[in-house]
């Protein structure tokens, strides 16, 4: 797998050109470009749009989470527009989720614990630990057929060496390179630490998406991720 294919754009907060321009520069060299206010403001002609200017897959991060007609329906109209992948919550529950795969475009990926959260607020909202709320969620979306989950570089580690788990896609937001800011992300690593924890692939935004110049800025993520890759093929 090449260090391209490990890395999925987050092109938030920015507008339908500038997504476009950066969709022309990088999207045949990123896994995926994920949207999500974009999708709100446009609809289904941004997913078009990035797939002409060059996307190889396009993510709406919807994050659905109501009742399993109600994800259903949404999911279905979603994959309609030409979508690659949606993201679900975890925590509306097996039904919920298979609804989601279901009506939904090909990947269906599950969120377990968002990564804005710290420990503290974790535990109160989950009564358990972050790892073992991932754990359960991330249980929870293999049972109901997703074909990954989203969990924070801090989990990813235990979720990614659990059996029952196997054949999940790991994918990890909250991710910077050392010294970059984190901005609101809580429960980070770094690029090569979350390749080495077990995430197949990283959410990457703001890294590449305000760098002076975003081709290079990707250049130096996949530079830096590339020996952990060849340790993985070793290993």
């Amino acid at each position: 797998m090449s260090t391209a294919s490990r890395i999925i754009l987050a092109a938030d907060e920015l507008t339908l050109d500038q997504c476009l321009d950066l969709a022309s520069k990088v999207g045949d060299r990123v896994h995926a470009i994920k949207i999500h206010n974009l999708y709100d403001r446009a609809g289904a002609i941004a997913v078009q749009q990035l797939r002409d200017a060059g996307a190889r897959r396009v993510w709406v991060d919807a994050k659905l989470h109501d009742i399993p007609n109600t994800v259903k329906l949404r999911a279905k109209a979603i994959a309609e527009s030409g979508a690659d992948i949606l993201t679900v919550h975890a925590s509306g529950e097996i039904e919920m989720m298979m609804a989601a795969v279901e009506g939904g475009p090909s990947e269906i990926y599950a969120i377990t614990v968002l990564t804005s959260l710290g420990e503290e607020q974790a535990h109160l909202l989950f009564g358990q630990p972050s790892k073992a709320g991932a754990l359960y969620l991330a249980r929870l979306a293999k049972l109901a057929g997703v074909h990954g989950v989203v969990c924070s570089p801090k989990e990813v580690g235990i979720l990614a060496k659990r059996p029952e788990l196997q054949g999940l896609k790991f994918i990890t937001p909250g991710v910077r390179s050392t010294g970059k800011a984190t901005d609101d992300q809580k429960r980070v690593d770094t690029p090569a630490g979350a390749i080495a924890s077990g995430a197949t692939h990283l959410v990457i935004g703001r890294q590449i998406t305000q760098a002076a110049d975003p081709v290079e800025a990707l250049h130096q993520i996949e530079m830096e991720i590339s020996p952990t890759m060849a340790e993985e093929v070793k290993s």
